[in-house]
């Protein structure tokens, strides 16, 4: 079993770790209620409400006009998800299907808890589990920021299946997924 890292958030600020939770709950819900209904008009239609939720999170203030980018944000990851084809695969109902799956695993003699953002079984029959980012990169080289993300992420997301080999006992591949960026990783026991 690996050793068990936290990651470093610290880089991220508060309002992107508020965005992406709201992200994260959003995609719970678009994979619940079935991708058909889901849409870049819907989610335009959206935008007050999410406007509300960054408030009631803290991520923006209510007098303010900073809310914009935010929204954005939060509106484009969402777009991107329902529009690309890698974020529709991710949504689309899937075999054993769950989003936001909550775990508790003895590491090391203390309990930890982790919520896996979504994993099912694809129509070959492989498991998965994939965290979603919305980390932005600003500028050139958005592959080699994705490479890096996915080595910054890589202890996590093997602890998460490690935890689903020992519940079934059959290989999991990992994915990670960057609705704004348009991004995508994976890699199995093999890499």
């Amino acid at each position: 079993m690996l050793p068990w890292r936290e990651v470093e958030y610290s880089w991220a600020g508060e309002t992107a770790r508020l965005v992406g939770n709201i992200v994260h709950k959003w995609l719970q819900r678009i994979a619940e209620d079935g991708l058909a209904d889901w849409n870049a008009a819907r989610i335009t239609e959206l935008r007050d409400i999410f406007r509300r939720q960054l408030i009631a999170c803290g991520a923006i203030s209510a007098g303010k006009d900073d809310s914009d980018d935010a929204v954005k944000r939060v509106m484009a990851a969402l777009t991107h998800a329902v529009s690309e084809p890698r974020g529709r695969w991710l949504l689309e109902p899937q075999q054993e299907a769950r989003s936001e799956l909550h775990m508790t695993s003895n590491i090391a003699g203390q309990y930890m808890d982790f919520v896996i953002d979504r994993t099912f079984r694809d129509a070959e029959g492989q498991r998965w589990v994939v965290d979603y980012k919305t980390s932005s990169h600003e500028g050139a080289d958005v592959e080699g920021f994705l490479d890096r993300e996915q080595e910054r992420y890589r202890d996590q997301l093997d602890r998460y299946a490690a935890l689903m080999q020992a519940a079934e006992g059959q290989p999991v591949r990992r994915g990670l997924y960057f609705p704004l960026l348009k991004g995508w990783r994976e890699w199995g026991d093999e890499t």
